[in-house]
């Protein structure tokens, strides 16, 4: 059965933010695994994040077969500090993740041309950010390879579970393989040409973020910032967390733990 609201929901966002294209996933973890999956990372190969997130952007990476390598944050922002990351490129380093929280987005400008001097790759956990906009009026996710998009309840467009892959115009990554990827890694009925998975967004869910975009554009951009530290978010930097060490995954990134800590004592 063809997939026509799927279809007409991943090309109103194609053209409402002007991309090469776009993927409607059922969740925003599934929205960064795929694209980092069509890279073919190998055990020894990095991709550089902050510590600062939910567990789900370290996660991906290590789904995807790569190390997390932790760059401290800015205190004043929160967001990954882009003047720390080139101190962490080594001859692994694949791919930057910047995690734009609570509608804030991160220095893409430095940050893209770092990417650009190192043949690296740019993902966007842009799943606070949906909406938001750099102070030169770029939307999230539209000035790298891509972006990662969540449409969890605790979103500005909900639909319960869901989320999205953006891919800008200028892209490295392969889209088509990417979407192959989040089919199953099919192409073409029964010839699947990549390991893959299901994680394509139900057609229900699909009718309701576009009617969402539709109709609150607006109102989207205007609760961007809502959410913050005050709300709990993040009272442990993910490198602290049990699962992490248990594999011995460490960081050492003191402006994030100060932070975490911070947040912690809230509670």
């Amino acid at each position: 059965m063809p997939a026509i609201v799927r279809n007409i929901f991943e090309q109103y966002v194609k053209d409402r933010f002007e991309l090469q294209g776009c993927i409607a996933v059922n969740n925003g973890t599934a929205a960064l695994i795929a694209p980092l999956w069509s890279l073919d990372l190998q055990p020894d190969d990095e991709v550089i994040t902050t510590p600062f997130t939910f567990i789900a952007t370290t996660n991906a990476i290590l789904i995807a077969g790569a190390k997390p390598v932790f760059v401290d944050i800015d205190p004043d922002t929160l967001l990954i500090d882009a003047d720390k990351i080139e101190e962490a490129i080594t001859p692994n380093t694949k791919a930057i993740i910047p995690v734009h929280l609570y509608g804030r987005i991160c220095q893409m400008d430095k940050i893209t041309q770092i990417a650009e001097r190192y043949n690296l790759i740019v993902i966007e956990d842009s799943a606070q950010a949906f909406g938001a906009k750099n102070s030169h009026g770029k939307f999230a996710s539209m000035t790298s390879d891509a972006g990662a998009f969540s449409f969890y309840k605790t979103k500005n467009i909900s639909t319960f579970e869901g989320g999205m892959i953006c891919i800008a115009k200028n892209s490295k990554l392969d889209s088509e393989k990417i979407r192959s990827i989040c089919n199953q890694g099919q192409v073409g009925k029964y010839n699947h040409e990549y390991v893959g998975f299901n994680f394509r967004l139900a057609e229900p869910l699909c009718l309701m973020a576009l009617e969402q975009m539709k109709i609150h554009m607006t109102g989207i951009e205007a609760e961007l910032g809502i959410r913050g530290p005050e709300q709990g978010h993040y009272p442990r930097v993910v490198y602290h967390q049990p699962a992490y060490i248990k594999q011995n995954i460490t960081g050492d990134c003191p402006v994030a733990e100060k932070v975490a800590e911070k947040i912690k004592n809230m509670k």
